[in-house]
């Protein structure tokens, strides 16, 4: 059976990437469905930073999972930051129902098949978090964590045997 999720875009993501991330999704193995546009979060703009707080988007991820009983990954343009980190790719709940990845970011190359790819890596490595996997050691598995693109870009999309059976397959 296929994982089920739906895709909740905030305001100002770009269809065109949406469409291909869910796409790029079933290719995976995932059955995918697009939601209803969300606001993007008032409070989570640090003007001091230019950037906005990742567990605001993360929150509207949480309330959306409870209201359609699945999995809810967030995407938005907007680049984020966690408590100590300068940046985030994504933040997820783990394990949970709700993750969110920003593709601001992911962006840094006009290869639109590279932007593609590594969305799809960033959203898989989210939702592996809410199916409660921990970052992994293996730099080629989609678990292990991404400091830079150049990490994104090294590892694959797939979960490693040891990854895979920690999720029961």
């Amino acid at each position: 059976m296929k994982p089920v999720l739906v895709v909740l875009p905030f305001r100002g993501t770009a269809r065109a990437a949406l469409e291909a991330l869910i796409e790029d999704l079933a290719l995976l193995g995932f059955e995918a469905r697009l939601m209803a546009e969300a606001g993007v979060p008032e409070d989570a703009y640090d003007r001091r930073r230019g950037q906005y707080h990742a567990e605001a988007f993360l929150g509207v991820a949480r309330r959306m999972a409870g209201t359609a009983g699945k999995r809810v990954l967030g995407v938005t343009d907007r680049d984020l930051y966690a408590e100590g980190l300068n940046f985030v790719f994504g933040l997820a709940e783990s394990p949970g129902r709700a993750a969110v990845i920003s593709l601001a970011r992911l962006r840094e190359t006009d290869n639109v098949t590279r932007q593609r790819a590594r969305a799809a890596k960033e959203a898989v490595h989210e939702l592996g978090h809410t199916f409660g996997l921990d970052h992994c050691s293996d730099p080629r598995c989609v678990m292990h964590f991404s400091n830079t693109l150049v990490d994104t870009d090294r590892k694959g999309t797939e979960f490693c045997p040891s990854c895979r059976a920690r999720l029961g397959g």
